[in-house]
């Protein structure tokens, strides 16, 4: 029995609490002040985290029912925040926010409080990545608008630059068998039974090689084929006794079932991408080989099967294609796509998530050359209502031949006649396979006398074959882009060109934007979206103290 009442312990607990938090804030008090441009100060006092606080009020603990968080959500986004302004792990978050003084003042523990475990750190920043994955980059780029208005209407540049998968590029082989292994996976997770009745009818050793096999790298070339259609065959036959075992009664929920199907889908693809397929007299298949022309979105890792080959320059990358539009100090939008997908097409998208988002419209977008083809002109006047000009030198198509181009044939007003430069004129046209353009038919009877005949045609003179011309049904808009690339405003629009590179050395060299932190499409451009953030808020920071031009 304690000697000391139990009202007394309460008045010196309290006692002793509010003096622990009186010392930790003068100790705070006193750090801030001899250090007012540290980053996390000036973050403190110009940033406002209530609209991102509110935001993730939602968030609560995965065990129990409703659990709400042992650390308030204010702290867990101030812990996350930091987390990618300096481009750390989450033990290394764990650890400064522990440790690191201002790093704990900031995210709002007393002194002698214990933060927040990597485990609890990651909970938050993947809940954060799939219910609200642009606020941060939103609410951030509202308060820099109202800090710095004329951002909104300067030009802008984009750009995309290599984010490398989280993920090693496997060999062929090697491919096929994780692939084949992550389909058997997912079935024993659907319904071990099934799982088990598959993997008894497979040759595991034909499918999966024999324990202690030998590394591909020491095979012979004759070799690598053989253990190449050996893994084919017996992958094609894995896929078909999934297949059955999915038709067998009684049917999977879907979401057992969904899993299945993608890993099917995606072991389909890897064959028909990288192999070309051989059959005997009687249909049945007999070999495989590796393709020379292989698939331009084919895969390079079943660790991430959202992740393909980026080839740019001489560069080939393993990963994903993230596009960027900048403006004169900030980043204005940051997406992220498959590395196989073409730099122009995410184009039109870097405008519409602006309009949808920041309800901007930017007068002009500067790109390179990926960019200067009529289709991505055309659905870059679309989505912006004709208010964007798009600025990118048009792909000089003239290059790859010496004959008279589309460009040299007239187009009626109509649309519905064309003339050569020698004024022969042809109504007869057919809509090209790709949908997007007619080809314009020249016959042998009104071309038999043309003085040009040898700038027109390959074939001998007097042919009889007819001359093809494609009009693409983006020629206005070319036409208008070769009409403003003559102007000296567009000479001066180029120049800015090379300002993104700056943004781009900023973000993978300073912000982690080089290699993803985890794998899938979702979680790459969460992490695109969250390295522009920190070059914002970085770059925010940097401007308040920059001297400013004295009045004239």
């Amino acid at each position: 029995m304690s000697i000391i009442p139990d009202f007394v312990l309460s008045l010196v607990t309290t006692y002793l609490t509010s003096l622990l938090y009186w010392f930790s804030d003068q100790i705070y008090a006193d750090l801030i002040k001899r250090d007012p441009d540290h980053l996390l100060v000036k973050l403190h006092d110009h940033v406002d985290l209530a609209p991102l606080e509110k935001a993730c009020a939602a968030f609560h603990h995965a065990s129990g029912p409703g659990a709400w968080p042992t650390h308030p959500v204010p702290q867990l986004v101030r812990a996350f925040l930091v987390k990618y302004l300096f481009d750390w792990s989450l033990r290394e978050i764990e650890w400064h926010v522990r440790f690191n003084l201002v790093v704990k003042w900031f995210v709002g523990y007393p002194l002698f409080a214990a933060g927040p475990d990597h485990s609890t750190l990651e909970r938050f920043d993947l809940w954060v990545c799939f219910h609200e994955r642009r606020t941060a980059f939103d609410d951030v780029l509202r308060q820099i608008d109202a800090a710095f208005p004329g951002e909104r209407r300067s030009p802008q540049i984009g750009d995309t630059y290599a984010l490398q998968a989280d993920a090693a590029r496997e060999t062929l082989v090697r491919l096929i068998r994780h692939a084949s292994q992550r389909l058997l996976t997912a079935l024993d997770r659907a319904e071990a039974e099934r799982g088990a009745q598959v993997r008894a009818q497979l040759d595991l050793v034909a499918l999966f090689g024999p324990p202690h096999e030998v590394g591909e790298y020491r095979l012979k070339p004759d070799e690598r084929t053989v253990r190449l259609q050996t893994t084919v065959l017996a992958a094609l036959e894995c896929a078909q006794r999934v297949h059955a075992a999915l038709d067998q009664a009684p049917p999977l929920s879907t979401e057992m079932r969904t899993p299945v199907v993608q890993w099917l889908d995606l072991l389909d693809k890897i064959i028909q991408d990288d192999i070309a397929l051989t059959r005997d007299e009687q249909g049945c298949l007999s070999g495989a080989v590796e393709r020379k022309d292989k698939g331009s979105y084919r895969l390079g890792s079943a660790t991430d099967p959202d992740a393909t080959y980026r080839v740019h320059d001489d560069q080939c990358d393993l990963g994903y294609n993230v596009n960027v539009a900048v403006s004169d100090n900030f980043i204005r939008e940051a997406r992220a796509d498959t590395g196989a997908q073409p730099d122009n097409v995410a184009v039109p998208d870097l405008i519409t998530a602006q309009q949808e988002h920041h309800d901007l419209t930017p007068a002009k977008l500067i790109y390179d050359a990926a960019a200067g083809t009529g289709k991505t002109l055309a659905r870059v006047r679309e989505v912006s209502h004709g208010q964007t000009q798009l600025v990118a030198p048009l792909v000089p198509y003239e290059k790859r031949t010496d004959l008279f181009t589309p460009d040299l044939f007239r187009l009626s007003d109509d649309g519905l006649t064309l003339t050569c430069p020698n004024q022969q004129t042809s109504s007869v046209a057919y809509r090209s396979g790709s949908g997007e353009g007619r080809s314009f038919r020249f016959f042998a009877s009104q071309c038999r006398t043309c003085p040009l005949w040898e700038q027109c045609r390959t074939q001998p003179l007097g042919s009889k074959a007819k001359r093809q011309v494609f009009i693409s049904d983006y020629r206005a808009d070319v036409d208008a882009a070769r009409t403003y690339s003559l102007t000296p405003e567009f000479l001066a629009d180029r120049k800015l060109r090379s300002h993104v590179e700056r943004f781009i050395a900023g973000l993978v060299r300073y912000n982690g934007a080089r290699r993803a932190r985890r794998r899938g499409l979702i979680q790459a451009d969460f992490q695109a979206k969250m390295n522009a953030t920190a070059f914002n808020l970085k770059r925010w920071m940097r401007l308040l103290t920059r001297p400013q031009p004295a009045a004239t």
